[in-house]
């Protein structure tokens, strides 16, 4: 079964051009990952700074593996301190 992944992130005012960089070079690094069925962001129109990322992984192989790559622990190491608040994360597993 896939596994789906929701991250809520909030940036902060003055940090919205290079948190969009950095989102952007995750997901296109990202998509090209082994087991990577889709990695999205969206913006929601009314919330300026806010940030929904959408990822489908083919398993849980797959997402442990991409939490192990050198791209996404770069982005773990920088995102905090472009963020107002810690990213709300849910983890998803498909039932039907």
């Amino acid at each position: 079964m896939s596994v789906k992944v929701i991250n809520v992130l909030q940036c902060a005012s003055d940090a919205e051009e290079t948190f969009e960089q950095e989102l952007k070079k995750l997901v296109d690094i990202s998509l090209h990952e082994e087991g990577c069925l889709a990695y999205e962001i969206y913006q929601p129109k009314d919330k300026r700074g806010e940030y929904v990322m959408i990822e489908e992984w083919q398993n849980e192989d797959a997402l442990s593996n991409h939490k192990g790559s050198s791209h996404y622990r770069h982005f773990i190491r920088v995102s905090p301190v472009l963020q107002n608040s810690p990213a709300e994360v849910k983890e998803l597993v498909r039932l039907v």
